[in-house]
């Protein structure tokens, strides 16, 4: 049986249910999240410190300078663009897929540093992508709604 409230009749959850709304939000805020660490490292530490900071960090490692100052360079633009594709709801399958493999790379990395504390919180950020990925059929509040896109 389904009700005209939460479903179009078909299975489909409607945009006024629960699992819709409360996907909207995490969706949102979780954009908001990811999109103002980006523009932060961009805007108010610049990219440049941003990437010295890096590099400084992985000094005792084997990855080579121009690597990790590329990777800094580069991280703060995808973050910023995941996390508004988030937040618009556009986009939305390839921006998670993308940045739950930021993530990857990030605690690859992480964990040459033997930084164990922030590990756990980058596995937080992959539990998070991972849970919007896994109920994206709750997606309905969304530009990728809006567009047809699935």
């Amino acid at each position: 049986m389904t009700n005209s409230v939460t479903t179009h009749g078909h299975g489909d959850v409607g945009w006024q249910s629960d699992a819709a709304l409360a996907y909207a939000i995490f969706r949102l805020t979780f954009g908001v999240n990811i999109c103002f660490r980006g523009i932060v490292r961009i805007t108010v530490n610049g990219l440049d410190q941003f990437s010295a900071g890096l590099m400084k960090q992985f000094e005792p490692t084997w990855f080579p300078p121009f690597a990790i100052s590329s990777f800094g360079h580069v991280i703060p633009w995808v973050e910023t663009a995941v996390g508004l594709l988030l937040i618009v709801g556009l986009f939305t399958r390839p921006a998670l897929v993308i940045g739950g493999l930021l993530m990857t790379s990030l605690t690859f990395g992480t964990m040459f540093l033997q930084n164990f504390d922030l590990a756990w919180l980058q596995l937080t950020y992959a539990i998070a992508f991972f849970l919007l990925l896994a109920a994206r059929s709750w997606n309905v509040i969304s530009l990728d709604r809006m567009l047809g896109k699935n």
